[in-house]
């Protein structure tokens, strides 16, 4: 056992089917690794002991006993070098972080007739670091976003989007009051403890950068004042055929939201899905709002390109934290083996930059991560927060 006290993380993982069984094992091997009553745990479940939520949250407090216990129901759950994809799995990690101030929140979100209002938003400044488990079904997490960006000092985010159901009501949600099937769980860290975000958006650059000179709503009209479409196949026209192919099978486009490049991995894009082409009108329809005299650059997506920006922010980030402490990671559940073709993958790639950290989270139904220092929900990206011991 570790000495209580020390600044550490830990994790642990239990695939046993029987939710009393699977629980027990998982949060006895945590309080093994960490000692009593960490600063901070969470657990991420799969669907199959969705239904025992309430007694996996009794023997958390019991077992664990941390000081703020949060945690969302998933299709998959990681811990180490693992991924659980396929069959029953929960997965536990913890922090005790001596000088850290940890709190908890709940989000709900309640719709009026003019507009809607936000409720649980904790009083959190730049410095803080906060960790987000969204429900899809009960709150507008994009939006809530989109708020958050505006204003002008804005903690560091990271988290994923509950993927253990199909309909409202079916995801829960773990906070220090109880279970709950809607809104947002969360918690913030500040003082001696921060987490670092990185995001792997598992694309490459395809083409040059143009200037968006038209747009409504999702559509991109003009680029650099031609048809968007005309410059597009004109970038077609221009690749090799396994490059263009590539890009048809999955294309993408980088949105240049902001100026500078604060954060390892994204390059200043937010990556969304071309999602539509007009070639009468030559409009192009992405999966996103898109503002005139945004700079924006098409990318393709596959299984190396995937593998490669992850292994380049991992590698870059082992450098600049060696002694991260711990690291939870959100990846999406459309990687994984159908994207790369075995298990293991993100887990496994992440234990090989950080070999003595603690890793655990989930397969999310959309990630949130920093594109230079602002939250967004990406897709089939890997969104990784690092706890870091701040000196």
């Amino acid at each position: 056992m570790k000495v209580p006290g020390n600044f550490h993380a830990g994790a642990s993982l239990s695939v046993r089917s029987e939710t009393a069984s699977a629980i027990e094992e998982a949060a006895d091997a945590l309080a093994e690794n960490l000692g009593p009553n960490p600063d901070v745990a969470v657990v991420f479940l799969t669907p199959d002991h969705a239904d025992r939520s309430e007694h996996i949250a009794d023997v958390l407090r019991g077992r664990v006993g941390a000081d703020v216990t949060v945690g969302c129901t998933a299709s998959g759950v990681l811990a180490g070098p693992v991924e659980v994809e396929h069959g029953p799995g929960i997965a536990i990690w913890g922090a005790r972080m001596p000088g850290a101030r940890v709190q908890s929140f709940h989000l709900e979100f309640e719709q009026s007739e003019q507009s809607g209002v936000v409720k649980g938003w904790p009083d959190v400044g730049q410095e803080a670091s906060v960790v987000l488990l969204a429900d899809p079904f009960s709150f507008p997490l994009a939006p809530f976003l989109s708020s958050l960006r505006e204003m002008k000092k804005i903690p560091q985010i990271v988290g994923g989007v509950a993927s253990g159901a199909s309909q409202e009501g079916g995801n829960r949600l773990f906070t220090d009051e109880g279970v709950r099937d809607h809104g947002v769980v969360g918690f913030v860290v500040d003082g001696s403890a921060c987490f670092e975000p990185l995001v792997s958006q598992g694309c490459r650059p395809v083409g040059p950068t143009f200037l968006v000179t038209e747009s409504r709503d999702n559509l991109i009209l003009e680029l650099n004042e031609r048809p968007a479409y005309d410059s597009l196949r004109d970038l077609l026209d221009g690749l090799e055929e396994s490059e263009s192919r590539l890009f048809r099978q999955a294309p993408q486009v980088g949105l240049r939201k902001v100026d500078s490049i604060g954060d390892l991995g994204a390059g200043g894009f937010v990556i969304r899905g071309v999602t539509g082409i007009n070639v009468e009108s030559g409009a192009v329809a992405v999966s996103d709002h898109v503002q005139e005299g945004l700079e924006i650059r098409f990318h393709s997506r596959d299984r190396a390109s995937a593998s490669k920006e992850f292994a380049d922010v991992l590698g870059l980030a082992s450098g600049l934290y060696p002694e991260a402490n711990g690291g939870l990671l959100f990846t999406c559940t459309g990687r994984g083996e159908g994207l790369f073709g075995r298990s293991n993958h993100d887990a496994g790639m992440t234990r090989t930059y950080f070999p003595e950290m603690a890793i655990a989270g989930m397969f999310a139904a959309g990630e949130i991560g920093s594109v230079c220092g602002q939250p967004f929900i990406h897709g089939f990206s890997a969104s990784l927060g690092l706890l870091v011991e701040r000196n």
